[in-house]
């Protein structure tokens, strides 16, 4: 199924999943698609690695969490979270030197909290991971002392596409309607 792009998340410039200046970083590209779904897109490195050949399970955690974490913004893109609790289910080894495309949504949410879903997969559209989390809603004043300003949280200029597709976005509903129980 593919989805239409309508726009490009914020990047920063240190974090370990999106940081443009952090050379450890996945310098993940977020999008927001249509159907409140959002889709980060990363090329990893060796260095994101365990075993070799195969990507950190910490770091699928990593990108899996900020991925959903980031679904609330399509609504209310001044809205910041913090992980409460996180759930993730290794399906197959990821493997690295590869493009993937992590997808989330936002299950349900209150005045505190929201909880989502989501899934990582390869260029192939093999799912490799999947996730559910719960996240505090909070200011971003109560989660750091720092400001962010242009230099560190800013719209990185270039292309964006006009649409991602994935054949496992049916996914997304099945892992909705197993967390809403």
């Amino acid at each position: 199924m593919e989805l239409k792009v309508l726009k490009k998340q914020n990047n920063s410039n240190a974090c370990i999943v999106c940081g443009l200046d952090n050379h450890s970083s996945l310098k993940v590209r977020f999008y927001e698609c249509e159907g409140d779904v959002v889709c980060g897109v990363f090329h990893n490195e060796d260095f994101h690695q365990s075993f070799p050949g195969r990507m950190h399970g910490g770091m699928i955690c990593a990108v899996l969490d900020e991925t959903i974490g980031r679904a609330v913004m399509i609504k209310n893109p001044d809205q910041w979270g913090v992980t409460g609790e996180i759930k993730v289910r290794y399906l197959k080894p990821t493997p690295l030197e590869t493009e993937l495309y992590c997808w989330g949504k936002i299950v349900s949410e209150n005045s505190r909290l929201f909880k989502g879903v989501g899934y990582l997969e390869t260029p192939s559209g093999e799912v490799v991971a999947t996730s559910e989390a719960t996240y505090f809603k909070l200011e971003l004043s109560k989660i750091s002392d720092e400001k962010l300003d242009d230099t560190k949280w800013y719209f990185e200029n270039g292309e964006i596409p006009a649409s991602l597709s994935s054949d496992n976005l049916d996914l997304l509903d099945t892992l909705s309607a197993k967390l809403k129980k």
